[in-house]
């Protein structure tokens, strides 16, 4: 059973729209809508599944499509890799460093705030 190839080019150009999202989170720094970004790739992501039963002879569109969203892909890389670098250079210049720590130290350190804690 073959999928209309409209609905299959929509479920393409919805992951190509999910993935530029994500790349204008990144690009601003915007924790709200990177998550909402997240939201859209995992049900585009979802819609895709259909994509294997493509007519062959609509694979001209689909190459358009997928070429945008190849892009948006590579810009999401690059702009995260630059993001992550410039958290890396910020904590380091504040002598921290990336990682997971469980103590209430970390928290406070990054806060300013304090805990009051029971001796």
């Amino acid at each position: 059973m073959n999928t209309s190839p409209q609905g299959n080019l929509a479920a393409v150009a919805r992951l190509r729209t999910a993935l530029e999202d994500t790349a204008a989170a990144l690009a601003e720094a915007d924790l709200a809508r990177l998550l909402a970004s997240d939201t859209a790739l995992q049900s585009a992501l979802s819609a895709m599944s259909g994509l294997a039963k493509a007519d062959p002879s609509d694979r001209l569109q689909f190459r358009r499509e997928l070429e945008g969203t190849a892009a948006a892909l590579l810009r999401c890389r690059r702009l995260g890799a630059g993001l992550s670098d410039f958290v890396r250079i910020s904590l380091g210049a504040r002598g921290e460093q990336l990682g997971y720590e469980p103590s209430r130290e970390a928290a406070a350190a990054l806060t300013g705030r304090g805990f009051s804690k029971r001796v």
